[in-house]
């Protein structure tokens, strides 16, 4: 077994040293599909944990002597990213067997989300949409003001929590992320996987070029260019595969 887990959290070691017990009594899951995340309970708080799923032969190999294995990216992606924009980290772990890696952990503190913003773009009916749209846009300005740039920023990835009238919002799954200045196009190209309808686009489009200090029109234009290749790219891709 191979772990880090952040100084703060040293009390901690019970949990990150027997992970796979403490994953395996929870039954909180709130996301299985390749990956499994459940809530565990430790010393009266709760944590978000994250059970990776095995690799083929060729990524253990990768992920042991090439590249960091996505639990270990997600630990330290989200202590550069900091906790006013992600879940803080705990801590990873790694396990092996002959010499690869086998199963993979990453454990953060959980942000209690109301929802994801999914929610707000898909329910017909969603209270205060507008306000939350607007808020969602000056979010992911801050977030790119701030060199971050999350490859799979889409509507599973994104939590908010209500807070007063106000809204917080998180980013997570976070293996995957760019760090460095973004010029307008790569900005703009990172709303796609929203796929918004053009009614919400035109809010958050419009919120985010006013923060940016450009051209609403332009920024809208620039982002039309970069949704249509994208679902062209995206449909040739089913096409491909047979859908």
């Amino acid at each position: 077994m191979k772990y880090e887990i952040q100084e703060r959290y040293l009390a901690l070691k019970p949990l990150v040293e027997n992970v796979a017990e403490h994953f395996a009594q929870s039954d909180e899951v709130i996301h299985k599909a390749r990956n499994e995340i459940r809530l565990v309970t430790f010393a009266g708080e709760t944590y978000v944990v994250k059970a990776f799923r095995v690799p083929n032969l060729i990524n253990r190999f990768i992920y042991r002597y090439v590249r960091a294995s996505k639990a270990r990216r997600s630990y330290r992606h989200s202590i550069r990213i900091g906790p006013e924009f992600c879940p803080e980290a705990v801590a990873y772990i790694e396990n092996y067997k002959s010499g690869l890696l086998e199963t993979s952990y990453f454990i953060s503190r959980h942000f209690a989300a109301d929802y994801t913003i999914r929610s707000v773009l898909r329910e017909q009916a969603f209270a205060n949409r507008t306000a939350v749209l607007e808020q969602f846009a000056a979010f992911t300005f801050l977030l790119h003001e701030n060199k971050v740039l999350h490859k799979d920023y889409s509507p599973g990835n994104v939590l908010i929590k209500e807070a007063g009238g106000q809204y917080q919002f998180r980013i997570v799954d976070v293996n995957r992320m760019v760090f460095r200045a973004l010029n307008l196009k790569e900005r703009a190209h990172n709303f796609v996987k929203f796929m918004m309808e053009d009614e919400m686009s035109r809010v958050v489009l419009s919120q985010y070029a006013l923060r940016a200090g450009v051209e609403p029109e332009a920024f809208m234009a620039d982002y039309r260019r970069c949704y249509d290749r994208f679902i062209r790219r995206k449909q040739l891709k089913n096409k491909l595969r047979g859908r």
